[in-house]
């Protein structure tokens, strides 16, 4: 019976270590857990609390457990928020019930932000009880503002691409409170300029005194809900130039260079600086601090894609709220958006004033031929300026359609992208125009030299090759034998890569270009270029070489008078035959010595060439 007892004693023991381990365990977790839990009964003492709950009251656990929640909790909390009741009722059902967001006013932190869940919670005895789990979300909730504030701005200054709004747009986002900015007091824009070697203030927002700065935040406030809003009345607001920090900061220009000092350090570092005591700050100049007298403030560089165009400047001058690390990279973030937003409007910008070049271009023209129609004399001038104009206006009215497009899409980047393409490919076609004018108004004096006949061929089919599409297909024919041919290879160049794209252009449905080289009886090298495509009509074959006239529906009708031309200064012939629907079939015919030509050339050049070799 004594050894019974005795084991009985050593297993009641080691139970109750056991237990109290386990009580130190749970203790332990439950002084681990983050959030603050709270376990009252049916008449709302507290059985429970957590240090989480405790330790920022400067209260022991003893100290708080049998109090009743009503000594704990604010009224404003239990009853007219309705705790009380919810209590009741989870404690009556068995129900969770869960609070979202509920604000409470602290003396020391401010308004916190909380997440109240209430979970029925029975004890030994069987009674039920209300577990309290209180998480302190401020953080998360300000985090999630600041968010929402920041791709509003964001949004906000994708919609508008004209400058000045956008500068101002970008500037009320870093100042203004509410769900309206960021809430800075004071902030300037600093962007690069044209002549690459300066760096001033375009723009600044900021009250001149405490007074000022409660009057504008409060109207802001009270009048924008959001940045659209403001926006949408810009044009009713006084102009920011007569803002009167702007009249201070605006005389801040830099010349561009490295330096540690700010702002050009940020701008060649591309690292935002946040300063918290400037007057001390080796960064900060002299001038810098006493133009701005502020001592915490924080600069960001404007960057796009590595290229840093410009910097932005925020402070908290007027009410003196210290800038958190947070807030800098708050700053840093709305920054990084608008520096993209401002290098798109600057590219707008100078898209329409290219656009308004060249109806400015198209205006001149249309005058030059009305002035030139009044005069016979002048009526070719007055033609070549109709079909410039009409094969201009085109360009002109897909350049303007596509960016008032841009204006209207801005937010779309995607769209934005391929509108600019479309663009970019319009004015490439108008440049292609001028070229073609410049280049029949002044082809230039022949280069002539010896040149083998199946290189030129070659070359040009070659060229031709990287552009056709694949249902043509080109064919060449020219024999190793031919003589040299006295030509300017660029010209003739010119000439079969003309004449071979009117072959692609005959051939919208596919065919066959065949380019051959031969020599006949009379000892003449001909070059043929053949097409199997639509033929031209009988009607116009005596008109086809004529200046300004054309067959098809684009195109000014000057390439074959080009041709023409080149082939003229070459002494030599061009020749076409056509039947419509079966080809066309244009032939070059060169005499293989040109004594005409070759009386042009200097003497060193046509000894060394006498021999007509086969090289070049």
């Amino acid at each position: 019976m004594t050894e019974d007892k005795a084991n009985q004693d050593e297993q009641s023991a080691e139970m109750l270590d056991e237990l109290r381990r386990q009580k130190t365990f749970y203790e332990n977790a439950l002084a681990a857990l983050p959030v603050r839990l709270i376990i009252v009964d049916q008449d709302l003492n507290i059985l429970l609390a957590n240090p989480a709950y405790c330790r920022p009251r400067g209260l022991m656990m003893e100290e708080v457990c049998g109090r009743n929640l009503a000594d704990m909790f604010p009224t404003t909390l239990l009853d007219e928020a309705g705790l009380r009741a919810a209590i009741g009722a989870t404690l009556q059902t068995g129900e969770r019930v869960q609070w979202s967001g509920y604000r409470q006013a602290t003396p020391d932190h401010g308004e916190r932000t909380l997440n109240i869940r209430l979970d029925p919670v029975d004890s030994p005895d069987g009674r039920r009880n209300a577990l309290l789990t209180i998480e302190d979300v401020t953080e998360r909730h300000r985090q999630l503002y600041e968010r929402s504030v920041l791709q509003q701005v964001a949004q906000a200054m994708l919609g508008t691409l004209e400058l000045p709004r956008l500068l101002h747009a970008i500037l009320t986002g870093m100042t203004a409170g509410g769900a309206v900015g960021l809430g800075f007091n004071r902030a300037f824009l600093m962007l690069v300029q044209p002549d690459d070697v300066t760096l001033r203030v375009e723009m600044a927002v900021g009250p001149a005194d405490p007074d000022e700065a409660y009057k504008i935040w409060s109207e802001v406030t009270a009048e924008y809900a959001t940045i659209e809003d403001f926006l949408a009345d810009y044009d009713n607001l006084p102009p920011p130039e007569q803002n009167p920090f702007y009249t201070s900061v605006s005389q801040l220009l830099f010349t561009l260079e490295e330096t540690d000092q700010l702002p050009l350090s940020v701008l060649y570092d591309g690292k935002t600086a946040h300063v918290v005591d400037a007057s001390h700050d080796p960064r900060v100049s002299r001038q810098f601090y006493d133009l701005l007298k502020a001592d915490e403030f924080v600069v960001a560089p404007l960057q796009v894609e590595g290229r840093c165009i410009g910097v932005a400047y925020a402070d908290n001058h007027i009410s003196r709220r210290p800038i958190s690390p947070s807030d800098a990279q708050l700053f840093t973030s709305l920054s990084n958006h608008a520096a993209l937003s401002i290098d798109r409007a600057a590219a707008y910008e100078e898209l329409q004033h290219r656009a308004a070049e060249l109806e400015e271009a198209y205006e001149q023209l249309t005058a030059a031929q009305e002035r030139s129609l009044r005069s016979e004399s002048l009526a070719a001038v007055g033609v070549m300026t109709a079909i410039v104009a009409h094969e201009i206006r085109n360009p002109l009215t897909t350049i303007g359609g596509f960016a008032n497009l841009m204006h209207r899409q801005a937010d779309d980047r995607q769209k934005v992208e391929r509108n600019a393409g479309v663009i970019a490919d319009e004015v490439n076609r108008l440049e292609e125009i001028l070229n073609g004018l410049l280049a029949f108004s002044r082809p230039g004096n022949p280069q002539f030299r010896w040149y083998e006949v199946c290189r030129i061929v070659q070359d040009s089919v070659e060229m031709l090759e990287k552009v056709k599409p694949e249902n043509v297909q080109i064919a060449t024919e020219c024999s190793d034998d031919l003589p040299n041919i006295y030509i300017d290879p660029g010209q003739i160049h010119q000439v079969l890569d003309n004449l071979m794209r009117n072959g692609l252009d005959a051939m919208p449905e596919g065919g066959t270009i065949t380019v051959s080289a031969l020599i006949d009886s009379d000892n003449r090298v001909t070059i043929n270029v053949a097409d199997t495509g639509n033929g031209i009509p009988n009607d116009s074959l005596d008109k086809i070489f004529d200046t300004f006239f054309t067959t098809k529906s684009t195109g000014m009708g000057l390439g074959l008078a080009l041709c023409k031309k080149i082939m003229s200064d070459h002494e030599a012939e061009m020749l076409v035959e056509s039947e419509p629907e079966h080809g066309t079939i244009f032939s070059l015919i060169f005499p293989a010595d040109n004594e005409k030509l070759l009386q042009a050339g200097n003497s060193g050049a046509q000894a060394a060439n006498s021999a007509h070799p086969k090289g070049e």
